[in-house]
């Protein structure tokens, strides 16, 4: 409290009063107080993941209004799991680079750690909140594992009505995700013992084109509804949701070049456009089915706009 008003130019009360302030108008506390100070609670933690987010978009507001986006030039480079990096950022590329066509990007694929620290990254998307004092980190949101299938496959072994029937049909896992199950659902813990792995590997590319040819039942992110529709994602819950953030330093926000790439990285994991990536599971039936009725209701608007 003390460090915060000697930053601030204000007295320790104020500073304590106005936090006092803000827990009531958002009705939770945001510490806990203690005789060895106070600390984030899990509230005042997610407050903190959105109040840097909000900093980081407010701070490039008056560089991108003023900068021409032509003119922003040099080279990034982005670091991301097999998921993410080849089947969404890959993805929304072609859009970026009509926006900024001079930057280069340099996407490498792997698991990410600590890379921007050691300058083996300009950006990296991590799934687990850095604590280096270097990092900046903003939560991107939360990415929700579930299960897909071939309508051949669902066709010759049927639908399982619940994830206690694995046993009865092939499963095609991720090798990250069979290291990663105690971030699963209690249910699936309970499973590992006894389910039977048709396929494990570390390949997403190997993960989809084995699904996509009646090959098992593939767990994999729910944004993958998306990206291969011929998929059917299954009547089931989601098994686990894994929260992700993107990370750099100060050196990279200081850039044209890499602060034009962590706008845009931020746009596309914008959860209210892409639902995927909300901290609550959404089943992609339930976006197809709000995606159609947005379209008809565009339509009706179009053709009553006719009418009159």
């Amino acid at each position: 409290m003390t460090a915060a008003a000697r930053t601030l130019g204000e007295s320790t009360p104020t500073v304590s009063r106005r936090i006092n302030d803000l827990e009531r108008e958002l009705g939770t506390k945001l510490f806990q107080r203690s005789k060895r100070g106070v600390e984030l609670t899990a509230a005042g933690k997610r407050l903190l993941d959105l109040v840097q987010k909000m900093q980081g978009l407010v701070e490039t507001v008056g560089d991108q209004v003023a900068e021409d986006n032509t003119k922003i030039a040099g080279a990034v480079k982005i670091k991301a799991g097999d998921g993410l990096g080849p089947y969404w950022i890959a993805r929304h590329l072609p859009k970026f680079h009509r926006s900024v066509p001079n930057v280069q990007v340099d996407l490498e694929i792997g698991l990410a750690v600590d890379e921007v620290v050691h300058r083996q990254a300009d950006l990296a998307i991590v799934v687990e909140k850095p604590t280096h004092p270097e990092i900046i980190s903003q939560r991107l949101g939360t990415m929700h594992y579930m299960c897909f299938a071939s309508q051949a496959y669902i066709n010759e072994h049927g639908h399982p009505q619940s994830i206690f029937e694995f046993q009865n049909h092939k499963l095609l896992m991720h090798t990250s995700y069979v290291h990663q199950v105690e971030a699963w659902s209690k249910n699936i813990k309970q499973l590992k013992d006894f389910i039977d792995y048709s396929v494990i590997t570390n390949s997403g590319t190997a993960l989809l084109t084995l699904a996509s040819n009646a090959g098992g039942i593939a767990i994999l992110p729910s944004f993958i509804a998306e990206v291969e529709p011929d998929l059917v994602p299954l009547h089931l819950p989601s098994l686990a949701p894994i929260q992700f953030w993107l990370t750099y330093t100060e050196r990279v926000r200081r850039n044209p070049a890499g602060m034009a790439t962590i706008e845009w990285l931020l746009s596309i994991f914008n959860d209210q456009e892409h639902k995927w990536f909300q901290s609550e599971f959404v089943h992609p039936n339930k976006v197809d089915e709000e995606r159609k009725a947005l379209s008809a209701k565009e339509v009706f608007g179009v053709s009553s706009g006719i009418q009159l």
